[in-house]
């Protein structure tokens, strides 16, 4: 069952945020030592041979300066330089470090002034010149190590700087600089090469420190520094960064195609861009619903049959009695009448209905099922980065804008970080509760609840709920949550809405690329301005709040961190300055400053308690997470989620009992479906079938849409013998996600069970069909092959899955048991050295490793990894005594002796290890004792046939030869290897007993035996 509970923990790990665990399996190995990965920083000196190649001077009739060779197409090499070192007209000349005059043409030229500050020129020669690598500035960051290269006015030489990056500035300055460093340029380095530490372009120089001219440091947009920010923009030197190359040279054949769209899409045509498509959409199927007494809610149009239309809303718009009435997109108005509202207890949703003559626009439901199985497929096992953002938008009308309806932004979030960062756990409760499974960073505002969630291509995908009772300061922080499709169109038919009368749909999303989402930011349908340089730390926090909404992360981390200069001791920005650092997941530390500074300011802040609880488990600090939550419990003790959290920290520390106690509490604060789902995790860990049983069933009744639970209740069902109902649980999580790669591979293990292979490989290769980037399909596959012995199958597998994969420790040492079938010793070692690399605290990796050496007689590498499993599993039998065999052949008796006797004490039937003290026991000479320690042996397992042959000697030795003759003939029975010397010194068999071996094998009974 080792398949399906893998299985299990990728289901639990996507729905509860759990880590993985994957079990690797120790095979008999050897091989050699592998090279370190080598590490792509350049030294000082070749940064500077480097920067002597590329770097040239670019001389024209007026003017000077430097330039960087960065391509070459058969004879033709291009420049890059400044602009303003180039004339619009006339020659220019380029010369190379070997001292060679080439004629140059200007091929694009930017404008300093108005535009950018760069220039591309071309010449031709025979002669063959290095070229520097383009780097990305997207990976820049403060503090890092650059230097400058360029010919100064003032020097013949080559003049090479070094220092580091200071600022990163998000809006360009005029000439399009970017990037300030402290590097010190001087004139006529201008136009030369801004390198990282692995050589590299990142930008070219051009601007000098502490320029004469104020208007060098306005901005591109035209706005300007205030008298303190221009101080503080003086100090630096100034590149334009390589990526501005694409909007002045884009056919380049060098430009990335990603910075060519970039820049294509940034000046898109007005209302032709995705968002516009969409947003005309959603103009055409909102309504507003108005009350007399309530406020105001939003509603989409879902149906229309006959004369009477359909509006799905949230079931909280329509909660109170009251006067309603819905306006629709023309402006009419049209009363509710109580009998014509459908709203089911235990789920945020309601369908309306009104009767017009007009003729109004149905909206496309998508049923695609938006849900955590979206991303299980994706989850490494301990990070969501790199799953692709389904981008999404909320349509409504906000009560402080009244009549008039507002597109909000966003993407789908499922069990990542931020799930439950920034926001109060009143959010968490009301997710349980309310039936809500959407999740997403939209900016829901009061009066746009009730409204559509739209995908990109319009489809409704569910109804916004809103953010739960969630300010700081009157700003709405945290993630919306919102009820999926699929229980608005099961709510639709107990409202008598007939199928025919709904347009439902069932495509995936489509992706939109980084380029187009940018735009989401200076699209006017959003409005995301730029406080000004002197507006209050509230208008910036605002500002910060709408930009991690659509992932600008790096800017709201820098607007908090400037929010909190200002006033320091606003504590709920350190919070969410914290959430959003956990985020990013660059630095945990600094994550974990900021909380900790909001509850040193609000030392009852439990909220931030919460958040450095999560944080510190996404480290796997179980025992400080615990610490933190049971901080977040002493300040709200009534909160069921807080012992939710609790309950997960004690199942990850594998602390079962007080996990099962603690999520009991939980349930019975508030029994939501989630805590009954992290309760069957409990139980089917602990082998408590039935009650996990009764608690899926649990689940399932409050969420019977929650596919993820049907394919759990058929692992579960599984194990209680129920064959029949686990197959029917997996076929009925297929048929209502056929699009989730995980199902498919649960029934497949529940067919390899079964020794069903054929059914088993088809659901395998089914899952890889449906997502082929899914690793854990390719990893499984894998495995099935590797048990059927099809190695260079399971190797292709392998290789896929650490393709989409590569930070998966176990992929790696499962590929290496491979090579030890295949004898691939090298392979084996390069796998087993990246996985331990990833996984450095995986005692197992380490005895497979020493185990590999042993084999390759490097006994002294054996030993390290040895050590080092003792280390970590100090309680491991198996290791002393691999330990102790090294030492043997080392001839260092008395320290094997010793790991021996470790070992016993670990595991006192241990044959191994009672048959070797036998062998040292028999070369001292102390004969007695090496019989009672290989009788030992043969009662703890008479089917061993080397210590009944070691006896057999012993007592031939002995001069007991009949009673020897016929216990050699029960060894040799039950194993004829033992016949063989080499096999016998192989097995440490010392010169004494090897001696009296050949005696005995020289029998002619024994020879006519070993004959037969």
């Amino acid at each position: 069952m080792n398949k399906l509970n893998s299985l299990i923990l990728a289901i639990l790990t996507s729905s509860l945020v759990l880590p993985t665990v994957y079990a690797a399996t120790f095979q008999q190995v050897s091989n050699q030592p592998t090279s370190i990965l080598a590490n792509n920083t350049l030294s000082s000196e070749q940064i500077r041979q480097l920067a002597q190649a590329v770097t040239v001077k670019v001389l024209s009739q007026k003017k000077g300066g430097s330039g960087v060779l960065i391509s070459k197409q058969g004879k033709t090499y291009t420049i890059l330089t400044n602009a303003h070192v180039t004339s619009k007209k006339g020659s220019h000349s380029i010369q190379t470090f070997d001292g060679k005059i080439h004629t140059a043409t200007v091929i694009n030229r930017g404008d300093s002034l108005t535009g950018n500050d760069l220039a591309v020129l071309q010449f031709e020669s025979q002669d063959n010149y290095q070229i520097v690598s383009l780097a990305s500035t997207s990976n820049l960051s403060e503090n890092q190590e650059v230097f400058t290269a360029g010919f100064p006015d003032d020097s013949k030489e080559l003049v090479i700087t070094n220092g580091k990056i200071s600022l990163l500035s998000e809006q360009p300055l005029i000439g399009g600089y970017q990037i300030g460093y402290t590097n010190k340029i001087r004139p006529g380095m201008s136009g030369g090469a801004l390198l990282n530490q692995e050589g590299k372009l990142i930008g070219v120089n051009g601007l000098l420190n502490n320029a004469i001219l104020n208007e060098a440091y306005f901005y591109q947009d035209g706005t300007q520094p205030n008298a303190e920010q221009l101080q503080q923009l003086k100090k630096f030197s100034f590149a334009v960064p390589i990526e501005t190359l694409a909007k002045i040279s884009p056919n380049l054949a060098i430009i990335p195609p990603e910075w060519r769209n970039q820049q294509q899409a940034q000046k898109p045509s007005v209302g032709n861009t995705f968002v516009d498509q969409v947003n005309n959409i959603a103009q055409q199927i909102t309504v507003r619903i108005d009350s007399k007494n309530s406020g105001n809610g939003s509603g989409v149009i879902i149906a229309k049959q006959g004369q009477t239309y359909y509006v799905a809303t949230a079931r909280h718009v329509l909660q109170n009695p009251d006067n309603y009435e819905i306006i629709t997109p023309d402006g009419k108005q049209y009363a509710v009448q109580p009998e014509n509202i459908v709203k089911p207890e235990g789920l945020d949703a309601a369908i309306v209905k009104f009767t017009s003559n007009e003729t109004y626009s149905v909206a496309t439901i998508s049923k695609y099922i938006h849900s955590i199985g979206d991303v299980i497929s994706k989850y490494n096992g301990s990070s969501f980065k790199g799953i692709e953002k389904s981008w999404v938008f909320i349509s409504g009308f906000p009560q402080a804008d009244r009549g008039k309806r507002k597109l909000a932004p966003g993407y789908l979030s499922f069990g990542e970080k931020l799930v439950f960062n920034a926001e109060s756990n009143p959010l968490f409760e009301a997710f349980m509760e309310g039936g809500y499974r959407l999740l997403y960073s939209n900016l829901s505002l009061p009066g746009m609840s009730g409204g559509p969630v739209l995908d990109v291509r319009g489809e409704v995908i569910g109804i916004n709920a809103g953010i739960q009772n969630t300010k700081i300061r009157q700003t709405e922080i945290g993630f919306a949550y919102g009820v999926p499709s699929s229980s608005i169109l099961s709510l639709a038919t107990q409202a008598g809405v007939k199928k025919e009368s709904l347009k439902v749909v069932s495509n995936k999303p489509l992706s939109r690329k980084d380029s187009e989402i940018t735009l989401l930011e200076n699209h006017p349908l959003f409005g995301i301005k730029k406080p000004s340089a002197n507006a209050s730390e509230k208008d910036w926090f605002e500002y910060a709040n709408q930009m991690w909404r659509i992932e600008k992360m790096s800017e709201t981390i820098s607007v908090l961190q400037e929010v909190i200069k200002r006033k320091p001791d606003f504590y709920q920005a350190y919070y969410v300055l914290g959430a959003a650092l956990r985020y990013e997941g660059n630095d945990p530390k600094k994550a974990l400053a900021a909380l900790d500074k909001a509850t040193m300011l609000k030392p009852d802040y439990y909220e931030a308690w919460v958040e450095t609880s999560l944080l510190l488990s996404d480290y796997k600090q179980y025992s400080l997470a615990l610490a933190a939550i049971d901080k977040a419990i002493e300040y709200n003790d009534n909160d069921g989620s807080l012992y939710f959290f609790r309950s997960s920290i004690f199942f990850n520390l594998q602390r079962y009992p007080e996990a099962l106690a603690a999520i009991d509490k939980a349930i019975e604060i508030q029994p939501y479906y989630f805590s009954y789902l992290m309760r069957c995790s409990i139980r089917f860990t602990s082998q408590d079938y039935q009650g996990a049983l009764a608690d899926i069933n649990q689940v399932i009744k409050l969420q019977p849409d929650f596919t993820v639970a049907y394919a759990f209740r058929g692992i579960i069902r599984f194990q209680l013998k129920d064959t029949q109902g686990a197959i029917a649980d997996t076929n009925q999580a297929i048929q209502i996600e056929p699009n989730n790669s995980l199902f498919y591979l649960v029934r497949g293990g529940i067919y390899e069970e079964l020794k069903d292979n054929e059914k088993a490989l088809a659901d395998y290769t089914k899952a890889i069909a449906v997502n082929p980037e899914y690793a854990q399909a390719y990893n499984q596959r894998g495995d099935f092959y590797y048990k059927h012995k099809k190695w260079d199958l399971a190797l292709a597998d392998y290789g896929q899955g650490i393709k989409f994969e590569p930070d998966n420790a176990n992929v790696y040492f499962a590929r290496g048991n491979v090579y030890i079938q295949l004898k691939n010793y090298q392979a084996v070692l390069a796998d087993y050295n990246q996985g331990i690399k990833l996984q450095p605290d995986y005692a197992n990796a380490y005895f497979v490793r020493g185990a590999v050496y042993a084999e390759l007689k490097n006994y002294q590498l054996a030993l390290v990894d040895y050590n080092q499993v003792i280390k970590l599993q100090p309680d491991n039998a198996n290791v002393y005594f691999e330990r102790g065999v090294i030492y043997q052949k080392q001839g260092n008796n008395n320290a094997a002796l010793s790991d021996y006797n470790q070992a016993l004490a670990k595991d006192a039937k241990l044959a191994p290890a009672i048959i070797n003290i036998g062998y040292i026991k028999y070369e001292k000479g102390d004969v007695e004792g090496a019989i009672q320690q290989w009788q030992k042996a043969v009662e703890i397992n008479g089917k061993l046939a080397e210590p009944q042959m070691a006896l057999a000697v012993a007592l031939y030795a002995k001069g007991e030869q009949q009673k020897a003759l016929n216990m050699a003939q029960a060894a040799l029975g039950l194993d004829k290897s033992f016949a063989d010397v080499e096999v016998l010194q192989q097995n440490l068999w010392g010169t004494r007993l090897v001696d009296e071996a050949r005696k005995l094998l020289t029998t002619p009974s024994i020879q006519a035996f070993i004959k037969q």
